[in-house]
């Protein structure tokens, strides 16, 4: 059975996962889940996978706009520019 650390309070977890937040990166493992899952995704993969899957759904999703403007905005005025392009193909 592997060690287990249990934090109760605002300064432990603070100090754990901000100051000292490396030795804290560690997860517990679901056998179920990484047999599915195979290692890979965000919630069940630990280490420098995680990392990796971590760093990567970051870039994409700010990419996609995350962060930077309501997704909502950025779908509708995506939507009024299809329409303007749709109304110039048909005549007004």
């Amino acid at each position: 059975m592997k060690p287990t650390v249990v934090l109760h309070g605002y300064e432990a977890i603070k100090e754990a996962l901000i100051d000292r937040g490396e030795e804290f990166a560690g997860r517990g493992s679901f056998p179920v889940f990484e047999k599915v899952s195979q290692g890979f995704g965000i919630i069940f993969s630990n280490g420098k996978r995680w990392k990796e899957i971590r760093r990567f759904s970051l870039m994409t999703l700010r990419n996609l706009g995350m962060g930077k403007r309501n997704i909502e905005d950025r779908v509708q005025e995506e939507a009024r520019c299809l329409v303007e392009e749709l109304r110039k193909t048909n005549g007004g």
